[in-house]
């Protein structure tokens, strides 16, 4: 890199381009500009930039297509991207084809000093990234995947950034917060796209059944084992396996995915053959895997070769920001699902959806828009259409507690207190047991524990 870096602005603004050029003269770097697509790489020949600040909405030839022109070529420029249209593709495809970051207009002009002086200071880095996708596929949208918030941007940043590698990585968040959706698209921006990916939610499955699930069993490995069955690691060769609820894992299938992950290698339930495994493995929890470990119920040496790069997804509660155009979103998909139509929210009905905390995120919202728009008849959503089906209250607080007898006593008091609460999870969970434990943030065996204890129905 020369002393004095050269920075290539690319956009078709005119008051744009010339203020990003004087601030970027201001700060000592040599700078030229365009509006025009199609006149980068003639410029990146003649001017040689060492960082291209690229708009991904231009009116000749679109940024992401001037981003594929780079992705292979040799001494590529760094390029850091802007654009007033965010979105998850967008920021996923523009880290994939080569982009140092990704920031939204308008600009924070702070911020873009410091993701220019980051982009020219990593542009090695940046290169070698770029190597790494040489071979990599078309990817497949991720339409689901909605919000434009800071918190989003930098999942798909780190999607984007995490995809073409073989690494192990963790996917965190709260019960409804997509993170299935992310392993979809961990997989689909991938080296091994047009491998299968394969799911299993280790909750789901009795404990006695799940490592013949994953590791497959010979014919008469027990009772019921008529002919040989093989497991969801074989099933997913050369692609991906998604092991959701990890957290629920027994303590012996814990140390048999150990050896998966340090060795590579499975062997069949009642097989004594060893048999390689070729799969990218990712986990994800909603549960404090931090606190398992310290209580014993989460291998320490499981959870550092599953930690290797963790994925953090925001509650819902904390991108406010992305509701309207989730709820937007959720309401045209399931219109069309549901083969209904509907003029929208009436102001009120949003404002209500809006405020309320969504402990369940993103699918208990789901839940509450398909039940209001199957009330709605095609007329407006109204606040009456959401509260009366729904744990919303029209002050988006939660229910009250009743006022406990202190006389009664210490244990009966908790007793009564843990019932409430457990039977409001399971509630907001629409009966799902793995939720309402991921809502509490405790071991699902505890709940059951508990639901035994008080006497819960399990319905």
């Amino acid at each position: 890199m020369s002393p004095v870096a050269r920075i290539l602005v690319v956009d078709d603004e005119p008051l744009a381009r010339e203020a990003l050029c004087d601030l970027l003269s201001r700060e000592q770097y040599q700078v030229e500009s365009t509006g025009e697509g199609r006149q980068v790489e003639p410029l990146n020949r003649e001017f040689r930039p060492d960082l291209i600040l690229l708009d991904l909405r231009l009116p000749d030839l679109d940024g992401l297509s001037v981003l594929r022109q780079f992705q292979q070529a040799p001494e590529a420029p760094g390029f850091v991207v802007m654009t007033a249209y965010g979105s998850s593709e967008a920021a996923i495809q523009a880290i994939k084809y080569g982009a140092f970051d990704y920031v939204t207009k308008p600009l924070n002009f702070e911020e873009l000093r410091v993701v220019v002086r980051r982009a020219l200071e990593h542009r090695r880095l940046t290169e070698q990234v770029a190597a790494l996708r040489e071979n990599y596929t078309a990817a497949v949208g991720v339409r689901n995947m909605v919000g434009n918030s800071p918190a989003m941007q930098e999942v798909y940043k780190m999607i984007g950034r995490v995809a073409p590698s073989e690494a192990t990585v963790l996917i965190r968040g709260e019960s409804g917060t997509g993170k299935e959706l992310v392993a979809e698209a961990l997989h689909a921006h991938s080296p091994r796209s047009k491998g299968p990916l394969v799911k299993i939610n280790c909750a789901a499955i009795p404990e006695t059944l799940l490592e013949a699930e994953l590791f497959g069993h010979e014919k008469g490995a027990f009772t019921d084992a008529r002919q040989q069955h093989l497991g969801r690691f074989e099933q997913a060769s050369g692609g991906t396996i998604v092991l959701d609820e990890v957290a629920e894992l027994s303590p012996g299938t814990q140390a048999k995915l150990l050896r998966v992950l340090q060795e590579r290698t499975i062997e069949r339930l009642g097989g004594q053959r060893t048999i390689a495994v070729d799969v990218r493995i990712l986990a994800a929890t909603a549960c404090d895997l931090e606190q398992s470990v310290r209580g014993g119920q989460f291998r320490e040496d499981l959870y550092y070769r599953l930690n290797v790069i963790a994925i953090n997804l925001p509650r819902l509660r904390d991108r406010r920001d992305d509701l309207p155009e989730l709820i937007e979103h959720l309401l045209r998909k399931h219109e069309s699902r549901l083969q209904v139509s509907s003029p929208g929210l009436s102001p009120e009905a949003l404002d209500l959806l809006v405020s309320y905390g969504w402990p369940g995120n993103v699918r208990q919202l789901e839940n509450v828009l398909q039940r209001a728009l199957i009330l709605a008849r095609g007329r407006p959503i109204t606040p009456e259409l959401i509260q009366p089906e729904s744990p919303l209250a029209a002050s988006g607080a939660g229910v009250s507690w009743p006022q406990f007898d202190v006389s009664r006593g210490f244990h009966q008091t908790v007793a009564a207190v843990e019932k409430r609460l457990i039977t409001e999870a399971l509630e907001l969970a629409g009966g799902n047991r793995t939720r309402a434990a991921a809502l509490l943030k405790i071991q699902r065996r505890l709940l059951y524990a508990k639901m035994q204890e008080h006497g819960i129905a399990d319905e």
